[in-house]
Formats: C-alpha cells, structure tokens, sequence
C-alpha cells in the first residue's frame, strides 16, 4: 500500500511539473492575431542619446573648482608680481618668474594658464607680461572678450605709491 501512494503522489508531482512546459509550447505554437502597433519614440525624460559625456565650457564661462587648479590659477593676475625675466639667445624661449601672495615663486612662459578667469600667458618681453583672458560677451551668439593684463616687471610710481 506504500508503495502504491508513494508511486501516486510521485507521478502526480512529475505531471504538474510537465504541465507548464506543454501549456507554454501550446501556447507559442498558437499564431498571435494582434495587429503589430509601430513603434513611437518619446525622448520626454530620457537622456539625448547623441549628446556628449563631457560638456565643453565656452572659455570664461564659470570658475573652476578649486581642487582642480594649478596654484597659478587659484590667485587673480593683480595678486602675482612679476619679480623677473629669463632670455635665452633664442628669443621665443623667454621665462618669467611671479611671486604669489604668499612669497612662493613660479616660471611661467609662453601658453601657461594664470589667473582665475582662464587666462594664459600671451607674450613674455623684456620688461613686462602680457596675459589675455577670454571671457564670453554674449551667450547667444557666441561672442568672446579678450582682455589684456600688463604685469610689468618695475612697477610704476603713481603718485608716491607703489
């Protein structure tokens, strides 16, 4: 006798084990009488899937965090002084050293980024720097400012200040 309902209650697991694999095959046999409804796109909350990772900044557009400036570009142009020029034979090869507020000295030269409005060294002569800074006029159409800052190497008296 226990034999016989063990051998029961086993075919009776075995066949309601079998019986979603024949339900799925009948019903994947069956054709589906849906009408295939086309596709529609609704890019509303979702991201462009063309546009860039990286998002380049017009040049004076915002400051920089901090963390990530050199510490020629954590000082404004006025707070360096110019203390002195290096020239070489080769004339493009000129190298100036300023002087942050705090007495730590730097070598800059042609090209390098100074300042916190994304200035760079535009020319290097023999008594003066000249840094240029871009900055944007006009958002919409894309126009950029160019200033010029003058350091010069001995500072003019102005009226018996320095």
């Amino acid at each position: 006798m226990r034999k016989n309902s063990f051998l029961t209650v086993f075919l009776l697991l075995l066949s309601l084990m079998a019986m979603p694999l024949l339900v799925w095959e009948v019903a994947a046999a069956e054709p589906t009488a849906e009408k295939a409804v086309p596709f529609q796109y609704r890019p509303h909350g979702k991201l462009d899937p063309f546009k860039p990772f990286i998002k380049k900044e017009a040049p004076g557009q915002k400051k920089a965090d901090l963390k990530f400036l050199s510490p020629l570009q954590r000082y404004s142009v006025e707070q360096l002084k110019l203390i002195g020029i290096m020239a070489t034979e080769d004339q493009n090869r000129k190298r100036a050293i300023v002087q942050d507020p705090k007495g730590k000295s730097y070598i800059l030269m042609k090209g390098t980024p100074v300042g916190q409005n994304n200035g760079r060294v535009a020319e290097i002569l023999d008594d003066q720097v000249v840094v240029e800074e871009r900055t944007i006029e006009d958002s919409r159409k894309g126009k950029v400012k160019t200033k010029r800052i003058i350091m010069d190497l001995h500072r003019v008296e102005r009226e018996g200040k320095l």
